[in-house]
């Protein structure tokens, strides 16, 4: 049996379609899988968000040392903060980190940074009779603080990072050669 030109015409047409429908059914599989992983990357990034904040929240301690001496040296924030509080964090940090490895790897000098606005740490505001964001050394004995200083300098020096670094790292040395 032969089909007519119109017949051919017509099935080629249906197979066009049917293709067609299963492109469009493949394309839209895509897109369902695309929208699907976005949603879980999403409720990942929700997830680890939500811990970050959660640890950001958490009250800062300070565990007890095994040590009778210890330095320790906090940087007191609020939430928000200016270039110039970020820049004293970075600088400080920067500053003990690369003058103190030893100490702090056998716990004579503890480094913590301090949300003051977090839910139980309120108590640092008189602690160390807190007025703006600051860079705060204690001495600690038997877990007793003994004495601290607040490092008021930092805001004059936080535009000249060596005399920063220079400066922070001077004061360390001090408190730690007083805990030896």
């Amino acid at each position: 049996m032969m089909r007519s030109g119109a017949g051919r015409k017509a099935m080629g047409k249906g197979a066009l379609t049917l293709g067609v429908l299963i492109g469009l059914a493949a394309v839209l599989s895509g897109v369902e899988m695309l929208r699907m992983r976005s949603r879980a990357m999403a409720e990942a990034t929700v997830a680890t968000e939500a811990a970050q904040q959660a640890a950001r929240e958490a009250p800062t301690r300070v565990a007890p040392s095994a040590r009778p001496h210890r330095v320790i040296a906090y940087y007191f924030h609020t939430t928000d903060r200016c270039v110039s509080c970020r820049a004293i964090e970075a600088y400080s940090q920067e500053a003990i980190a690369s003058a103190f490895a030893e100490e702090i790897k056998d716990g004579r000098l503890v480094w913590r940074v301090v949300n003051v606005e977090v839910p139980g740490n309120e108590h640092f505001i008189q602690d160390y009779q807190l007025y703006t964001k600051s860079l705060v050394i204690v001495h600690e004995v038997q877990g007793d603080r003994t004495e601290w200083k607040n490092l008021e300098k930092v805001w004059q020096l936080v535009q000249d990072k060596p005399r920063f670094v220079r400066y922070v790292q001077d004061e360390l040395r001090g408190y730690l050669k007083e805990s030896s």
